[in-house]
């Protein structure tokens, strides 16, 4: 039997940090007795291990650039028609009738919502492209022999929306980077100072999905309401920066984007993390927090409530002053943070789960235990 590992896809973002991880903890198993072959990105490659996978007698790395429809391209179809598994760590995988056992990642949480408030912020004809977009790539997910996704609402959208089988879908949970529990490998951060009474923060690119335009509002209902000035720390590229509003910028403060390694740093230094997302399957924000024992402040959907169950204060995204009510009452005058919640927190997001358990549940999937 022949297998493939395929991450010859993932070029931005977490998917290329998830990618990396599941190959190197491949590649770290000992006792893998059949031998596979890993289908590469550029980007992936510069986050692996060379000499680590040179020793990994069973694994044989090649490197291959696929970009959405490009991977109709005769090149990848022949590359990979030879395998008898191919596990693509995020799909969609576009090929109609693969000649091999087709395990595929799902991430794409527009195809499992596909009524969500997003599509409002749309032009008509950005909205009618978006759902064509996303229908073309429903349907080469339902091609794939065994779907993998990160939280269990994910697998009830794909059951719901798409009609999958129950039993098609296996869940393995994303995990916090190994780096949190190493101080180590900690890097700082410039955090500009501000004259400000909560340091309130939020890590990612500024998508209209992230929601985080209601900043503005939160600000001002913290003020108003409870008599407390905040500043929110951001991580956009300064071309997302230059978009953002005059009354955006007023509130807040953009440190940059962040290495994986400056993040830990970035947490520890703020009062509580913001995180409005409407739309998400999974995101490490919240986790990572915890990990950190910042208080996270998450929107009321469940892809947090999946995450981080009791250890969030949770508020309405489209309302602001439920999450102004919400920080004011964890972090206002007078108040006190318990240690012992925190810790819980971080306890939890530590055992969520681990790269090691993540990467050997793939492995599974791939060579057909399960």
């Amino acid at each position: 039997m022949k297998h493939l590992v395929n991450a010859s896809n993932l070029h931005t973002g977490g998917g290329v940090q998830v990618g990396a991880s599941v190959i190197s903890e491949m590649a770290a198993r000992g006792d893998v007795e059949v031998p596979l072959t890993v289908l590469v990105s550029s980007a992936v490659e510069r986050n692996l291990d060379t000499g680590l996978l040179r020793s990994a007698g069973h694994l044989r790395p090649e490197t291959m650039d696929i970009r959405g429809f490009d991977a109709w391209n005769r090149a990848a179809w022949r590359r990979m028609d030879g395998f008898d598994s191919v596990l693509t760590i995020f799909g969609p995988l576009y090929r109609w009738s693969p000649p091999f056992r087709s395990i595929v990642g799902f991430a794409q949480a527009w195809i499992i919502y596909p009524r969500n408030e997003c599509y409002d912020r749309l032009s008509v004809v950005q909205r009618l492209k978006t759902r064509l977009k996303f229908w073309i790539q429903a349907q080469f997910f339902r091609r794939a022999d065994v779907l993998v996704v990160e939280l269990d609402h994910v697998k009830e959208g794909l059951v719901r929306e798409l009609g999958i089988p129950p039993e098609r879908i296996h869940v393995v949970r994303n995990c916090l980077s190994s780096l949190y529990l190493n101080e180590a490998l900690w890097q700082a951060v410039d955090m500009p100072q501000a004259d400000c009474d909560l340091r309130l923060g939020f890590v990612g690119r500024n998508h209209m999905h992230k929601n985080t335009g209601i900043f503005p509002e939160i600000a001002s209902a913290l003020e108003a309401r409870h008599g407390l000035h905040a500043r929110f720390y951001v991580t956009f590229t300064e071309e997302e920066w230059r978009a953002c509003s005059a009354e955006f910028r007023k509130v807040c403060i953009n440190v940059g984007p962040l290495t994986v390694a400056q993040c830990p740093s970035f947490y520890r230094a703020l009062d509580g993390v913001v995180f409005p997302s409407l739309l998400e399957c999974f995101s490490a924000t919240p986790l990572e927090a915890m990990a950190m024992e910042t208080p996270i402040f998450a929107s009321d959907r469940p892809f947090n409530v999946d995450v981080c169950g009791s250890h969030a204060h949770y508020f309405d995204p489209l309302v602001p002053e439920t999450a102004a009510d919400r920080i004011a009452g964890v972090l206002g005058r007078g108040r006190r943070l318990d240690p012992r919640t925190l810790r819980a927190a971080r306890e939890h997001a530590v055992s969520f789960s681990s790269p090691a358990e993540r990467a050997n549940r793939y492995l599974e999937l791939l060579i057909g235990k399960t």
